[in-house]
């Protein structure tokens, strides 16, 4: 009898050159070997009220290929071929975090290209506020806590060694209990630095700073 083998479907992703030109469509494994410009999305949830501003932080799973168990963005993920990039975010927040997010609340602030050894992102940029969100994380996802998000900027500043984290998912008997996270337990976002970070701060800080 002949035996099944069980393949898995690679995901598949549309090149671009240097200049935004459409180059074909290949296998996600494909593009990062041969370091491949490709379209990604990100997005930021926060929490800005009178109390300040959080941001939400998934931490991804030790299974992940790519930074296993560290803390990253709220929600971040490829964009299929063929696939525009705010049905990809809206996709992938389902999928990472379970949230269904309004697409009319989805704030873009358009993209930037990072490249980093042979990973070279064309980034699509998102913001959405919501309090308390009921994130049900799937598969990639571990957990989620919420951080000041001055703190969580000056770690990845350096300007702070560790900053307190708080359990963004309210099960248990220890989930209002705080916790420490390290710079190098984390994800670096150049584009948190200089594009996410200055815009929710000048949209939505209060007048007092906070």
């Amino acid at each position: 009898m002949r035996r099944k083998h069980s393949r898995r479907v690679q995901e598949m992703l549309t090149a671009y050159d240097e200049n935004m030109n459409d180059i074909g469509r290949y296998a996600r494994s494909f593009i990062h070997y041969h370091g491949m410009w490709h379209k990604v999305v990100q997005c930021w949830i926060i929490n800005a009220d009178e109390n300040g501003i959080r941001v939400y932080l998934q931490r991804r799973s030790f299974e992940k290929i790519s930074h296993p168990g560290r803390y990253d963005i709220t929600v971040g993920g490829h964009v299929a071929a063929g696939e525009e990039p705010l049905d990809a975010v809206l996709r992938e927040t389902s999928e990472e975090i379970g949230l269904t997010l309004d697409p009319e609340k989805l704030i873009s602030l358009g993209y930037v290209k990072e490249a980093a050894e042979n990973d070279r992102e064309i980034a699509y940029l998102y913001v959405y506020v919501e309090k308390d969100p009921p994130f049900r994380p799937g598969k990639e996802v571990i957990y989620m806590v919420s951080a000041d998000i001055d703190d969580f900027y000056r770690l990845m500043t350096g300007e702070k060694q560790e900053i307190t984290v708080v359990p963004a998912i309210k099960t248990g008997p220890m989930h209002d209990e705080a916790f420490t996270v390290k710079m190098d337990n984390c994800c670096f976002h150049r584009n948190f630095l200089d594009v996410v970070y200055p815009y929710i701060v000048k949209t939505f800080a209060k007048p007092d700073g906070r």
